[in-house]
């Protein structure tokens, strides 16, 4: 997850020198998250898990970036929370291609399950609606903060492919199973999403009806 920030860096050491200081508080950001993120792998139970990545995903990028811009500000400005792609601007179109991708995302999603060993399980339905409302926490960091927030400070390739790169190693667990299909299809849909309308809420939507699809749909399909 933090190799891929090597990207971003060269290119502003190179290009953009201006932005070496916000890409280095991301850069930051993301060795904490890898720390914090760690106990996680070891069981905790829901409320913990999303609590905690709501902290490590959205709550601490904002803290590290925040005052440095306020420190800066020589007056009262509102914070640009339109960065991250948390606007009203541009909503309409975000979830009309939230909607339009739905399809194709659930249908490599069935394909990379079945490709896997088959679908089993039992329907959990209040887990999955509590995964749709956690998928926001990966939506913000991912598409929010390493493909909106950066864009402006790299490039569209750099920050594409940092964000599409982080996304993907931040799902080790997939990488010998045909599921990987499945993550280096939604990494990419939703940055589409993001690309298109600047918006978060379509990539959220899309994100959190895959899971809600895996863990509730899918086992009562079989």
């Amino acid at each position: 997850m933090l190799v891929p920030m090597i990207i971003p860096i060269v290119y502003a050491l190179r290009h953009k020198r201006g932005s070496i200081r916000e890409i280095s508080l991301i850069a930051f950001t993301m060795i904490l998250i890898v720390i914090g993120y760690w106990p996680l792998t070891l069981g905790f139970n829901v409320p913990s898990n999303i609590i905690t990545k709501f902290f490590l995903f959205v709550v601490l990028p904002l803290v590290v970036l925040y005052f440095p811009w306020k420190i800066r500000q020589k007056q009262n400005t509102d914070f640009p929370f339109y960065e991250f792609g948390i606007t009203d601007q541009g909503i309409e179109k975000s979830l009309k291609l939230g909607f339009l991708f739905i399809p194709l995302m659930l249908l490599v999603t069935f394909l990379a399950k079945y490709l896997a060993g088959g679908i089993a399980g039992t329907p959990d339905f209040p887990l999955g609606v509590i995964s749709f409302v956690e998928s926001f926490s990966e939506e913000f960091f991912f598409r929010g903060i390493l493909f909106l927030f950066l864009l402006p400070r790299t490039n569209l390739q750099v920050a594409y492919t940092t964000s599409l790169l982080s996304f993907v190693l931040m799902h080790p667990q997939h990488f010998t199973d045909p599921f990987i299909l499945s993550t280096i299809t939604q990494g990419i849909v939703t940055l589409e999403i993001c690309r298109r309308s600047k918006n978060l809420v379509g990539s959220w939507v899309l994100h959190g009806t895959n899971r809600f699809f895996s863990i509730v749909l899918l086992p009562l399909m079989m």
